[in-house]
């Protein structure tokens, strides 16, 4: 594959193309361990208890039906890979032990998606700490080194794990382990163990160091790997990253993010839930961050202390919280998170940015031209990067994340019903949702342009729960509620031309167990949906499987797609004196049947085998318009 550079906002192909990258996060179901199978659904005591002796080998993609599914992926139109990892996958045996097998796998891995025609980022996933927290990521150890007994999790209350709940476990009720001690703290130590647990050494060294230490020569070790293949564009520096409790005004109140029924502790509560008190949490209906109280229910009725024999709450330690004469928990300092040697404590600048800085060093130091993709805390626009790349050097690229939280966490598509995630309000009426949409894009844009050094913008994640509607479409095999749902997605990033993998491809997803992860099923593949020709398993096929400039040789302008028209605009200008060239993807499920081409000016010749329609233009004519529509019965 040719070699990308990043020049004014764009990537940018090594015969001086401008890039669209279009694709999908590969996969859900890496979260989990492929032996045992981590699938949440089921009773996972085997790899919590042994959780050193798990292989992920196979995830994303068992490596004999690999080709089928990335052959898959082409056909639909996608030329990019964000190509999920855990740092449990990689050193789950234990601290500085690595798994061979598995970094070998991901080699092979990658060479496979150079050969199929894929760029790809490699990100190193985690969602709420690790599996034993709730959701995936770091492994079984870190908890262990920080004094925690894992056996004891389940009884302590301090997470919300699906496979302990069973059919109790409430949809999407994952991100709250955010709030809840043990990913809370974890988080905390990650990014600040030297300011906010400076008593808290790990063999020898603060546990902020040790834990970032370890993260990240892990994935050095995978960047070790990967370094020679031209398709590799870089990584990503952590997905959505949290800043635990640091920055939490009060730690005696909840400021969490929920929707609907749910228990509410505040941070303070957890760490005398930690030490095996038991807590009256508040039963809350929550729409945001705002909701109402319902009544109390009591957490860790059987006094189970998350800590190991000897060891108690951190923070007790740090003088944040203790008991009084009568044995009754008291808090002592509840802007503790808040504040440090009296000034207000700022998790980006102070914390996630030096992080980001340590990380790419060391993974250019392994290749000068891997870039790092970042994002922020999800729902946030923090983020800022102010140094220039040096020659050679790759650089930053603003990867953020974005879904609508109404669609994602009720599960249901209102056509009229939206929410603008970072001015946090609601948004009625199809039109406005649209506008809304579009602002949210722009604005992401706008912190690549003004605050990261014009540097490209990737929507890292968006998509949306194919169960949504009461798992309509499995019943009625009627997708049109998730096509509009999806295609109102990617109609917004295509108005501000940016780049975007689409959360997910899982390709051992069926509709019983989804993405085989805390009940979520985003992906655009199940091997329980029929394998017709233009479909082939996929599900919205007709949103995510559309015409798009895989590169073009001059300046975009503007992109729109009417998917119920299968209608196609792109206009674009000439840049100098070359002549003008742009390469247009057609999806067979919009134009399998035939197609028509309006141009104002040129020529253009189509590829049937690859479904690329090439149009070269003139050199008196600067400005071109090129319309695509299927040819009428």
């Amino acid at each position: 594959m040719l070699e990308i550079k990043v020049e004014d906002g764009n990537f940018i192909d090594s015969e001086g193309y401008i890039l669209q990258l279009r694709g999908v996060n590969l996969s859900g179901s890496t979260k989990l361990p492929f032996k045992p199978d981590g699938t949440t659904h089921f009773d996972q005591s085997l790899s919590f208890h042994d959780h050193r002796k798990v292989s992920f080998v196979g995830r994303p993609l068992e490596e004999k039906e690999a080709a089928e599914h990335l052959d898959r992926l082409r056909k639909w139109g996608f030329n990019f890979l964000r190509f999920l990892v855990t740092w449990e996958a990689v050193e789950h045996a234990g601290p500085g032990k690595y798994d061979q097998a598995y970094l070998d796998y991901i080699e092979r891995m990658v060479a496979l998606a150079d050969k199929k025609g894929f760029y790809v980022f490699i990100d190193p996933h985690q969602d709420v700490w690790s599996r034993f927290t709730g959701g995936d990521g770091a492994p079984g150890w870190t908890l262990e080194e920080v004094g925690m007994n894992i056996e004891n999790i389940k009884d302590s209350d301090t997470v919300i794990v699906h496979h302990f709940q069973g059919r109790n476990y409430r949809r999407m009720s994952w991100p709250l382990n955010y709030q809840k001690y043990a990913c809370a703290t974890m988080f905390t130590l990650f990014f600040g163990g030297k300011t906010f647990a400076p008593k808290l050494s790990i063999h020898g060294k603060n546990v902020e160091t040790f834990l970032q230490d370890h993260y990240i020569e892990a994935m050095c070790r995978i960047a070790k790997k990967v370094a020679k293949y031209k398709n590799v564009l870089g990584f990503d520096s952590l997905n959505e990253p949290s800043p635990g409790w640091i920055g939490k005004k009060n730690i005696g109140e909840f400021s969490g993010l929920g929707f609907g029924k749910l228990l509410t502790t505040s941070p303070f509560q957890e760490m005398f839930l930690s030490e095996g008190r038991t807590v009256r949490a508040n039963n809350a209906y929550m729409l945001g961050f705002t909701g109402f109280n319902l009544g109390k229910t009591k957490l860790n009725t059987k006094s189970v202390p998350l800590w190991q024999e000897g060891k108690h709450c951190i923070w007790r330690q740090h003088g944040v919280w203790d008991y009084d004469p009568n044995g009754a928990p008291m808090l002592l300092r509840p802007d503790y998170f808040n504040k440090y040697r009296g000034r207000k404590i700022e998790f980006y600048p102070e914390f996630m940015l030096p992080f980001i800085k340590r990380f790419k060093t060391r993974i250019q130091s392994v290749q000068k031209k891997f870039s790092i993709f970042v994002e922020s805390d999800p729902g946030s626009l923090e983020l800022d990067w102010d140094e220039k790349p040096k020659k050679g050097e790759g650089t930053v690229i603003n990867a953020t994340h974005w879904y609508d939280v109404s669609v994602l966490m009720f599960k249901r598509f209102i056509p009229w019903f939206g929410v603008h995630i970072f001015k946090q309000i609601p948004i009625f009426g199809k039109q406005n949702v649209k506008k809304a949409y579009e602002d949210t894009i722009r604005m992401i844009k706008e912190v690549s342009i003004k605050k990261m050094n014009n540097c490209p913008t990737v929507i890292g994640e968006t998509g949306i729960p194919m169960d949504m509607n009461g798992r309509l479409a499995f019943r009625t095999k009627n997708y049109s509620h998730l096509e509009a749902s999806l295609d109102r997605i990617i109609t917004s990033i295509e108005k501000n031309f940016v780049h975007y993998t689409l959360w997910n491809y899982t390709p051992d997803n069926t509709h019983s167990l989804g993405d085989r992860w805390n009940e979520e099923d985003l992906s655009l593949y199940s091997l329980d949906t029929p394998k017709s020709i233009d479909e082939d398993g996929g599900r919205a096929v007709r949103a995510f499987s559309r015409p798009y400039p895989i590169r073009t040789k001059g300046n975009p302008e503007a992109i729109s797609f009417d998917m119920e028209k299968s209608m196609f605009k792109y206009s674009f200008r000439k840049e100098g004196d070359e002549i003008p060239v742009a390469e247009i993807f057609l999806p067979e499920i919009h134009y399998g049947k035939g197609f028509e081409v309006l141009v104002n000016a040129g020529t253009w010749k189509y590829d049937s085998k690859k479904r690329i329609l090439t149009f070269k233009g003139e050199k008196s004519v600067s400005y071109y318009g090129i319309t695509i529509f299927p040819t009428k019965k």
